[in-house]
């Protein structure tokens, strides 16, 4: 128990890393745009704004996700478009594919989704033997990592319908977020199998195996765009709600930090924030449930029906803005929609700023 204690802290300390050295680089090259409006442009009063959820990666603490849905689907709130990272790719993905919520929370809660993330425990994994040595998860022919990731990619698939197994079936428009380790970029799979573009959007070396497709090797989206509201936007969005399920950096006690788990997820928060609050900017309604005290890589139900429940309160208060700003789209000045920029078959790179003016 102690091994997986520290070995699951070393991990999250390593995603602090990560998280750490991550720049954020205009792209200059476009090779087409996503909107003509500009920043002051006066839109038909009448006209409904395409509407964006963004959902950002937390791990555990991103059962809230499920709650926040829930409740924007009982107010009426039909979002055009979900972007998802990491957790909100998992979430984002089975919603934008029909699978009902109750379902959804279900799969997460009962440790169906950790289970196919992580079949078995890594210190169960590495004493798996092979004439009489251990075997190693690193070997040369392919992506390092404990898990090769397909469990994932399966369970995806596995719990949708056989007609929404691509990513251009779904509806409302679904984009995962991800990094492309080679040149060091975010970018969004809009298109091709839906397990395969989640997995990768979930996937933090060494734990999975980076996934390769078309020549190009990804991981994590929050490793550079945690919070993907970039993405939204430059998908045409014009009102974009972020739903932001990072707890809010507060002042803490030396006592707090008393265990290597408790100054690893600190660490991960810091950095979170950070990243986050660049993207945070350019929402137009920001969702923060309240899951401070979740562990990331908590796997106790009770921390995944709380994390559900506080989404759904955080939902609730945000519903009469988000109403607002709906009825009121046309009848003041909009932010201006992020140029999309260069495309490929299955990706399309997403617009980040360079500095905290943009």
């Amino acid at each position: 128990m102690m091994i997986r204690k520290l070995f699951a802290t070393a991990l999250v300390l390593s995603t602090t890393l990560s998280l750490s050295s991550a720049s954020f680089a205009q792209t200059t090259k476009q090779s087409e745009k996503e909107g003509t409006s500009s920043t002051g442009n006066i839109q038909a009063a009448h006209e409904r704004p395409k509407l964006a959820i963004a959902l950002g990666g937390g791990g555990t603490r991103g059962a809230a996700h499920i709650g926040v849905l829930r409740v924007l689907e009982q107010s009426g709130v039909k979002p055009d478009i979900v972007v998802g990272n990491s957790m909100g790719s998992i979430i984002g993905s089975l919603y934008c594919a029909g699978v009902p919520l109750d379902k959804i929370e279900e799969l997460v809660v009962d440790g169906r989704l950790r289970k196919a993330y992580a079949p078995v425990p890594i210190p169960v994994q590495l004493m798996k033997k092979a004439g009489g040595k251990m075997l190693n998860p690193f070997g040369k022919k392919k992506q390092p990592g404990f898990y090769d990731g397909q469990g994932l990619a399966d369970f995806i698939n596995d719990n949708v319908p056989e007609d929404k197994r691509t990513i251009e079936s779904l509806s409302p428009t679904f984009a995962a977020v991800v990094t492309n380790l080679l040149d060091g970029k975010a970018y969004r799979l809009t298109q091709g199998d839906l397990g395969r573009a989640v997995r990768a959007s979930a996937t933090l070396p060494p734990i999975l195996r980076a996934v390769e497709i078309d020549g190009n090797v990804y991981a994590d989206g929050g490793i550079r765009a945690n919070m993907p509201t970039y993405p939204a936007r430059a998908m045409g969005a014009d009102l974009v709600i972020a739903v932001d399920v990072n707890e809010p950096l507060k002042k803490l006690e030396p006592k707090d930090l008393m265990s290597i788990s408790k100054t690893g997820n600190r660490m991960t928060s810091i950095m979170l924030a950070v990243a986050d609050e660049l993207h945070l900017k350019i929402a137009d309604v920001i969702i923060n449930p309240k899951v401070t005290g979740i562990g990331l890589l908590s796997k106790d139900k009770a921390d995944f029906h709380k994390a559900v429940k506080e989404g759904e309160k955080a939902a609730l208060e945000a519903v009469p803005e988000i109403k607002r700003q709906i009825a009121n789209y046309g009848l003041t000045a909009h932010k201006a929609p992020v140029k999309s920029i260069s495309e490929k078959v299955t990706v399309t790179q997403t617009s980040e700023p360079t500095t905290t003016d943009e």
